[in-house]
């Protein structure tokens, strides 16, 4: 093949290489600072510049206080001479090949996944519907609408009122209980429940350490009592940590420690409107993301072969070796929505 031919040649494989674009994994990028021609150069250098009109718009991006600083021609030339110098060293990296460096490519990477994330889920943000809104709220009415609840934790000794003899008994051992209880620490709630579960008689609570979880005081009524609902009301003023005295019911003593409250709440539709709306936007974004990673992985013949896998040994007690490079990306989640409205409990 003469010169002239296989220069020809060259040249056709280079041509229909640029049609058919970058091999897999390739890209190219240009890294100019501007693509068009600058028409207004306040600063230029190898086909490149700062134009008036950009050095215009960057200044009043800025805020009025950092304007301040670039009146004068001086500041103005500060300015532009540090945009310039950082194009410049750009263009020294990419000679040197530092766009190539693992390091650049995995930062690369990132920066190009956030920015398919922003482009993929916030600029087409998918819709929520009013219908949507209601029927959420309609199927949680629970996190927006109920009564004041309290939790209590309580010691038990049965002791029916028909009994007069056995009350007795278990009234000295109420008052006994009580006073160890007093003399523990306020919040001690570890310290209350040991003692529920070495003396109460209450069979559902005993081995919960006396905990009645939360309930409103209708529930507490009906379940205990109505005295013991009146004397967690009493309680709910003094805070958790706060003791009864000796409360006497139909079914025997109780001893009472307020452990968390929750004041009632009643939201309406309109009142958590836009926080629900919020959280099903995100729950759509979430259900998108995974999507369209479901999708690349289908179109990319994505497999994992768990045999070799498993045989991956994972050494937890060698010494960690210095990095040989930039570790591998991880994918990003959207952003968690915000929770349904709550009061924080004292008691975990």
């Amino acid at each position: 093949m003469s010169p002239v031919s296989r220069f020809l040649s060259l040249a056709l494989l280079a041509l229909v290489g640029c049609e058919r674009g970058p091999a897999p994994g390739h890209a190219v990028v240009d890294f100019r600072h501007t693509r068009e021609p600058v028409k207004t150069p306040v600063a230029a250098w190898k086909a490149d510049g700062v134009s008036a009109e950009e050095l215009k718009q960057r200044l009043e991006e800025m805020s009025p206080a950092l304007r301040e600083r670039y009146q004068t021609l001086e500041q103005k030339r500060e300015y532009v001479e540090g945009v310039a110098r950082f194009e410049l060293l750009v263009q020294e990296a990419i000679a040197r090949g530092l766009h190539d460096d693992p390091e650049v490519v995995a930062s690369t990477k990132r920066a190009l996944v956030s920015r398919l994330m922003r482009s993929q889920l916030d600029e087409a943000r998918p819709p929520v519907s009013d219908a949507e809104v209601a029927a959420w709220y309609d199927s949680h009415q629970e996190d927006y609408v109920r009564p004041e609840q309290v939790r209590l934790s309580h010691v038990f000794l049965a002791a029916p009122k028909a009994d007069a003899a056995r009350g007795e008994a278990a009234r000295v051992k109420a008052e006994k209980l009580l006073a160890e209880a007093k003399a523990l620490p306020p919040k001690d709630f570890t310290a209350f429940g040991r003692l529920a579960r070495a003396h109460s008689e209450e069979p559902r609570t005993q081995p919960l350490d006396g905990d009645l979880r939360y309930r409103s005081l209708e529930e507490l009524g009906r379940d205990f009592g109505p005295e013991v609902a009146e004397a967690a009301r009493g309680l709910v003023a003094s805070g958790p940590g706060a003791l009864s005295g000796v409360v006497r019911t139909e079914a025997g003593l109780h001893v009472l420690q307020l452990t968390g409250h929750q004041a009632a709440l009643n939201l309406t539709l309109e009142d958590v409107r836009e926080q629900i709306s919020n959280r099903l936007a995100q729950e759509k974004r979430t259900r998108a993301w995974a999507e369209l990673l479901a999708g690349l992985e289908q179109r990319a013949g994505f497999s994992v072969d768990a045999a070799t896998l498993s045989r991956v040994h994972v050494d937890v007690s060698t010494p960690m070796r210095p990095p040989s490079g930039p570790p591998p990306g991880t994918i990003p989640a959207p952003t968690p929505s915000a929770p349904p409205p709550s009061v924080s409990l004292e008691r975990p």
